[in-house]
């Protein structure tokens, strides 16, 4: 039996379970469209969605689209809401570079999907590439190169 969402090319030695991509890709789109219904903004089909995260995984051969950075493709699905109370910081630093989708839309209000670390996701967050490139060289011109 063939199934229409399977695992793309460059992520076959990082996944082997196709049903644990599945439910992760099943969540990201999932997520996606309910934020962008909530913002008024364009949505996608679930099937449209789910697409555009697979073309983004390919487009970046599985790694951060903004940093190159291999992802944690162990780690989809993994995450648990418990342990994550009980572990604070320490657990969700864990979850870094589990793998996650930046999505915002063109100029002409088409959707625009980026694959990426959830560190990089959460920093970025509402940002466009070139505000948040404007905030880090703002960061890194008052610190000077000092990491303290």
């Amino acid at each position: 039996m063939s199934r229409k969402w399977i695992i793309p090319e460059c992520l076959q030695s990082k996944v082997t379970d196709e049903d644990v991509f599945r439910d992760w890709l099943t969540r990201k789109a999932r997520s996606i469209r309910r934020r962008d219904n909530k913002r008024d903004l364009k949505v996608l089909s679930q099937s449209g969605t789910k697409q555009a995260i697979i073309d983004a995984i390919e487009q970046s051969a599985g790694r951060d689209y903004f940093t190159g950075e291999a992802l944690d493709w162990a780690s989809i699905s993994r995450w648990n809401n418990e342990d994550a109370k009980r572990g604070g910081a320490k657990y969700r630093k864990a979850f870094w570079h589990l793998p996650t989708v930046d999505h915002d839309h063109d100029k002409a209000g088409k959707p625009v999907f980026r694959l990426c670390s959830w560190r990089m996701n959460d920093s970025k967050n509402d940002q466009s590439i070139a505000e948040f490139l404007q905030l880090a060289a703002r960061v890194q011109k008052h610190r000077g190169g000092r990491h303290s």
